[in-house]
């Protein structure tokens, strides 16, 4: 074995090893956080305000599902009004910062997120009187930003932008319900290599949603190249007995997207 073949299996071994002794210290979100958060401080313990839940070893690192459930209430006086999401080790951390109105009902949100590598992820809730807090959960997972594409990129561009909303569970007026919103858009990172060419696809991705009922915000998404590839997101609102739900989608190319649903039951 050569010098140069024995140091690499050494380099090897010592990443392996790291690995298998468990999660590494914070350096990383202590290096991140006044990049990520500029003139904030404060950071709080948030466990007993927000639950981050995702798996501790993920199947697909290009689609890691995740899951942020908020115990305070969404309130005029008091609300969570922003939650960013970091993968620390990712080449662009901060995944997607949500942002939340009281007429949003609930502040808990569900996405789908590539993972770099083995590391933490952060959510950081900021609520209406500006205090912080945080909390965060371990996933083992490597490669997702470079992932090739799920799906034929010729195919996938013929569908980009194309939107559906789902409910989940019954339609109640005046109460919280909550909704699904899946969105076709390749949303490539730029560190993805054509296997034919050869060659690294330009960076395609979507940089904002913004959802409305009856012309009210109820989630504004600002994104990055961590969500993953054909975003969708759970989220939860307050409609009406009859309401207009509107959503628009701006992508890296300026590309804009809008669609609409009518809400409601429907008169027998």
């Amino acid at each position: 074995m050569t010098k140069i073949a024995f140091m690499a299996a050494l380099m090897l071994l010592a990443t392996v090893t790291a690995r298998a002794e468990g999660p590494p210290s914070e350096a990383r979100w202590i290096e991140l956080r006044p990049m990520l958060f500029p003139g904030k401080t404060g950071f709080a313990d948030g466990d007993e305000v927000m639950v981050i839940n995702a798996p501790e070893r993920a199947i697909e690192a290009s689609l890691v599902p995740v899951r942020i459930s908020v115990n305070l209430p969404q309130t005029v006086h008091s609300y969570v009004k922003s939650i960013s999401l970091v993968v620390d080790e990712n080449p662009a951390p901060l995944a997607a910062t949500f942002h939340f109105t009281p007429d949003s009902g609930r502040a808990d949100i569900e996405t789908r997120i590539r993972v770099n590598d083995y590391g933490y992820l952060h959510a950081v809730a900021e609520t209406s009187d500006g205090k912080l807090y945080v909390v965060k959960t371990y996933v083992k997972a490597a490669g997702g930003c470079s992932a090739p594409m799920g799906k034929d990129a010729a195919a996938a561009m013929t569908r980009i932008g194309q939107m559906k909303f789902q409910q989940i569970g019954l339609f109640q007026p005046g109460a919280v319900n909550r909704g699904q919103l899946m969105i076709s858009h390749p949303n490539l990172t730029g560190m993805q290599m054509d296997q034919v060419t050869r060659l690294f696809a330009p960076a395609h991705y979507i940089q904002s949603v913004a959802v409305t009922l009856d012309g009210k915000p109820v989630l504004t998404v600002d994104a990055d190249i961590s969500l993953s590839e054909d975003p969708n997101f759970r989220f939860f609102f307050v409609p009406k007995a009859h309401s207009e739900m509107r959503v628009t989608v701006k992508d890296s190319q300026d590309k804009l997207f809008s669609e609409s649903w009518k809400l409601g039951r429907r008169s027998s």
